[in-house]
């Protein structure tokens, strides 16, 4: 891949969250590693990384018919099991989105307590640049047993938001496309708009484009925050439609020096669907 920077190289605060194609297949057979394609089960189909799971729902939602809130302990214990996972496994995951998909997931886990899992770099369009192996056959799957313990620190909820709006040093950071911001795009629901007070910058903006998007440095990640006045001095809260962007805005915000960020996971379809919860338009 041309100009490409080692993770180590772009000034990330923890730049271990990554792995690198060089060093996964290296470490590919390595015992108690549990490689993630969160990718849709057609994709998966198409092609993934040899012993990859795949999940169901890779948004980790408390249903494939109710998606707004993440799993509750015991559905998302059962949800990896059934990837492979137990609290000792080395979770590695890789997409096709820029990271979409795995940024998720990784909040998801660090969520539920579990803080032993990386982001393929590059994730399967690098794997795939590189000629490296790959695989249309299903990994067979041992049921493992995975316990959660909840970490609320980097969790937001409605009413930690209608609370915030008087807090000078919270900022609601609304990483959506300009057209659900402006209420052109209602995504199937019942309002359209955006959270009243809230800095607007979409989640595209904080990776590189073409066939193989990065996330971009720490460095550059900084100034499109701080032209939009984002800070690291506050507290900022993302949030999208469902908390998925925002579960990868999250990370770009952590790997860059914020300390203080949490991801409404709710997000735009829970905040539209209660008429008590204020709008601008």
């Amino acid at each position: 891949m041309k100009n490409y920077k080692h993770p180590n190289d772009r000034g990330y605060t923890n730049p271990e969250l990554f792995v690198t194609t060089d060093w996964l297949e290296d470490n590919i057979n390595k015992p108690n590693l549990q490689i993630v394609d969160v990718d849709s089960p057609e994709e998966y189909r198409l092609g993934h990384i040899p012993g990859a799971s795949n999940p169901i729902d890779n948004f980790y939602k408390t249903s494939l018919d109710d998606r707004t809130h993440i799993q509750a302990p015991e559905i998302f214990s059962e949800t990896m099991a059934k990837l492979g996972i137990d609290n000792s496994t080395q979770v590695i995951c890789y997409d096709r989105s820029a990271g979409l998909y795995s940024f998720r997931l990784i909040w998801a886990l660090y969520y539920h307590g579990h803080k032993n899992v990386k982001f393929l770099d590059g994730g399967y369009p690098k794997w795939i640049d590189e000629n490296r192996e790959v695989t249309k056959n299903q990994t067979l799957i041992q049921n493992k047993i995975f316990r959660t313990k909840i970490d609320k620190n980097i969790f937001a909820d409605k009413d930690f938001l209608q609370k915030s709006f008087d807090n000078k040093s919270i900022i609601i950071l609304d990483v959506r496309s300009d057209d659900e911001r402006n209420g052109l795009n209602l995504r199937g629901g019942s309002r359209g708009g955006r959270i009243p007070g809230s800095v607007h910058i979409e989640w595209k903006n904080f990776h590189t484009t073409g066939n193989i998007p990065i996330l971009k440095s720490a460095k550059e990640i900084r100034k499109i925050l701080s032209e939009n006045n984002v800070t690291r001095d506050k507290n900022i809260i993302t949030y999208c439609q469902g908390g998925i962007r925002a579960a990868h805005t999250f990370w770009a915000l952590k790997l860059s020096g914020f300390n203080n960020v949490k991801n409404y996971d709710g997000s735009w379809r829970e905040w539209a669907e209660d008429f008590s919860c204020p709008i601008e338009n």
